[in-house]
């Protein structure tokens, strides 16, 4: 009874470790494309006097978000590769689950949702900061 409860307040505390780390994901991304906005900000007003498309002028900026959001995906990745290969070596029991997902699509979601991060990220900002 004591190691079931001890467990739940660890998974509470992972829980809310992985909330906190994907809300400052998304204000990264959030920072990363405004500041590219700013900095394009001519381009966007020429873009716009020649007739572009407000969807035209958001593709890139959502783009560049998505992006952001896989590269950190991937990171999160290769470090958590490093973590299960040393758990793996220590003992084999400590990456059963991740054996009973399977890798591959567990590195298949978190891809996904690194995509997925960087495109609410930068849909916010684009909202917020870009006035087409």
């Amino acid at each position: 009874d004591r190691v079931l409860n001890t467990l739940k307040y660890i998974l509470y505390f992972v829980f809310g470790l992985m909330l906190l780390l994907g809300i400052a994901a998304v204000v990264l991304i959030q920072n990363t494309i405004r500041l590219s906005i700013f900095s394009r900000r001519r381009e966007i007003e020429v873009m716009k006097l020649v007739g572009a498309t407000n969807a035209f002028v958001r593709l890139p900026f959502m783009l560049e978000g998505m992006l952001t959001g896989l590269l950190g995906a991937i990171g999160a990745l290769v470090l958590l590769t490093v973590v299960y290969v040393a758990l793996n070596g220590y003992d084999r029991g400590l990456t059963d689950p991740a054996r009973l997902v399977g890798v591959p699509l567990l590195i298949a979601m978190l891809s996904a949702f690194g995509l997925l991060l960087g495109a609410f990220g930068s849909g916010i900002t684009l909202r917020r900061f870009l006035r087409v």
